[in-house]
């Protein structure tokens, strides 16, 4: 998420300043000799007869019981069309709606790697730029988290806890601040390719006493076994401020 979306809304103008034929010799009369040939070829020809059958008999035997033995493969199961218990890297490009005519841009990326079943580590790193009139924000945002899930036959529910860092520069001052980020969810599998999130989060920034509560859903549709696309809408209540709404789309690589 973007726990920075607060700060951005703090420092406005008006709170901060991928083959070989062989020929028989000619020697006389050969009539005797071919005559005794002939009768030789027919036995040779009936032998050599007798001899390729017994061989294919042998072959298709031998063939045939090989068959038997050979396992048929079978298709390895379908990838989840969910995020967690995965391994993946996503990007996003995000839009914060702040109040008034202003707006935030923003990039993440976030990395999330199972550690056991039903515990995944995750870490983001966030970057967001707002322009007012008479100057402009930048607001940084780097945390690292877990999150514990269960496995039911209706979806995934999870809880997740995250700790980091914010850093603010705005108008030449530099602030920053230690953030914490704390949430429930639950993962629902619409489609064997779709899965949508409605999750709770609340954000703290001790050091700018600025906290908020987000409340939102995420979608993610996985494309195959390697990629997968989502996109996330969310509104932030904002304690002593206006609220704000965020949306964003990304693309995750699953590895």
């Amino acid at each position: 998420m973007f726990p920075q979306n607060h700060r951005l809304r703090q420092i406005q103008p008006r709170n901060f300043p991928e083959t070989c034929g062989h020929t028989l010799p000619a020697h006389g009369d050969l009539s005797p000799r071919l005559g005794y040939k002939e009768n030789n070829m027919k036995q040779h020809t009936s032998l050599n007869t007798l001899i390729l059958a017994a061989a294919l008999t042998l072959g298709t035997t031998i063939a045939s019981a090989q068959s038997a033995n050979v396992a048929v493969p079978t298709p390895g199961p379908a990838a989840s069309s969910g995020l967690l218990g995965s391994r993946y890297t996503e990007v996003s490009y995000h839009y914060v709606d702040l109040s008034g005519p202003a707006h935030a841009d923003g990039v993440s990326l976030a990395f999330n790697q199972p550690l056991k079943p039903g515990f995944d580590l995750t870490a983001n790193y966030s970057w967001a730029k707002a322009d007012f009139d008479s100057f402009d924000a930048k607001v940084q945002d780097l945390d690292l988290g877990l999150k514990a899930y269960s496995v039911l036959s209706w979806g995934r529910p999870y809880a997740a806890a995250a700790v980091g860092w914010e850093w603010v520069k705005a108008a030449g001052i530099r602030e920053d601040s230690f953030v914490y980020k704390v949430g429930v969810g639950v993962e629902l599998e619409v489609s064997p390719a779709l899965t949508v999130t409605p999750f709770v989060n609340f954000v703290r920034a001790t050091g700018f006493n600025a906290s908020e509560v987000e409340l939102g859903a995420k979608a993610s549709y996985r494309l195959n076994n390697q990629w997968s696309v989502t996109t996330r809408a969310q509104y932030e209540f904002v304690r002593h401020d206006d609220n704000s709404a965020e949306y964003s789309v990304g693309a995750i690589f699953h590895f």
